[in-house]
């Protein structure tokens, strides 16, 4: 709200006359109104590093199966932690994965 008297008065002489105050001119947000987007918390450049290793692990057991070795357990679990890491880098980052 703008407001101005052309006769010079002061903006407290005119919400006064009109019975206001200046905090009326500023009335309290919702929660979900205009609220400011958070910034990443994390560099995009330790986002990129943390998916190249996870990315590592998903070749190297590629790799693995494709030479006929089998996985075992332990080697099953880590590559489901790779592949929930990356997907966690990327909503990291800000980017939609489905």
């Amino acid at each position: 709200m703008l407001i101005r008297c052309f006769a010079g008065c002061e903006a407290p002489s005119i919400l006064s006359a009109v019975g206001m105050e200046f905090q009326d001119l500023f009335p309290p947000r919702g929660l979900g109104h205009h609220v400011k987007r958070e910034r990443y918390p994390f560099p995009a450049a330790d986002i990129l590093y943390a998916i190249g290793f996870e990315a590592l692990i998903v070749a190297t057991t590629a790799s693995s199966i494709l030479a006929g070795e089998p996985l075992n357990a332990a080697d099953r679990e880590r590559l489901a932690l790779a592949v929930c890491r990356i997907h966690a880098a990327l909503d990291a980052g800000g980017l939609n994965h489905e």
